[in-house]
């Protein structure tokens, strides 16, 4: 029996490394296969480039989640599954007038994961796990910040302003304001840019630092996530044809 596959459509880099480096090597463990694409921005025809991550509407994106159900539509064993920024969501994203206005964090991500589910279902997939991001992936570094000194070597002291700036946020996942979780880095460490993304010696070697355990700790929306997917490993596989639900 072939192992089942996950594939995510994210934003960037950080976020496809997030995949590949920390979900990955954990999912594997359960017999799930993770395979992570940023979608497309833009396309140069004349020079035959095609340019990924980052974007300002949904429109974009929904094309990539396309391609990807056409592509995988009679494979009974693949689901997929998205990480989207809260931060900045773009105002075309499904469920966004009625999300915009509520004040609840956790009620906003579910109207919007909740209308991006419905969204995948009329074209033609259920084998769906939505995910929005709270409220960028510079939320899960804020489960141990200093952990950043790991990667930005003798920084220590900016590092704890950035700390003590934060310290009054409910968790990791409440930490937004205009400048977005990101911001609060920037301001400090406007260093930090340089390897957000980076495959190697990036912001993906902090977060392997901090570990998954401590991250699904105290981020309560991505640990449902992760558990969410982890549940795919256990429940019964569809045949072909079926239309299998993460519900």
């Amino acid at each position: 029996m072939s192992r089942q596959r996950i594939h995510f459509l994210v934003e960037g880099n950080a976020e496809q490394n997030l995949v590949e480096r920390i979900l990955a090597p954990h999912l594997a463990l359960l017999g799930l296969d993770c395979f992570a694409q940023r979608f497309r921005t833009r396309r140069d025809l004349r020079r035959g480039q095609v340019f990924k991550g980052g974007g300002t509407n949904y429109a974009k994106p929904r094309k990539d989640l396309e391609r990807m159900i056409a592509q995988w539509r009679n494979h009974p064993d693949t689901w997929l599954s998205t990480s989207f920024d809260l931060y900045e969501i773009p105002s075309d994203f499904p469920g966004y007038a009625a999300a915009i206005t509520e004040p609840d964090l956790w009620r906003k991500v579910e109207i919007l994961e909740g209308a991006l589910a419905q969204d995948v279902a009329s074209m033609g997939c259920q084998r769906f796990i939505p995910h929005v991001m709270v409220h960028e992936f510079e939320s899960l570094l804020f489960t141990n910040i200093r952990a950043l000194s790991t990667l930005l070597l003798g920084k220590e002291k900016e590092i704890a302003q950035v700390h003590q700036a934060v310290a009054h946020f409910q968790s990791p996942e409440h930490i937004n304001t205009q400048k977005g979780p990101s911001g609060w880095i920037i301001e400090k460490l406007p260093l930090y840019e340089k390897y957000k993304g980076k495959e190697l010696n990036g912001a993906i070697n902090v977060l392997e630092v901090i570990g998954l355990p401590a991250i699904r700790q105290v981020c309560a929306h991505f640990s449902a996530w992760v558990g969410r997917i982890e549940k795919l490993a256990t429940q019964p596989r569809p045949t072909a044809g079926s239309a299998g639900s993460a519900a």
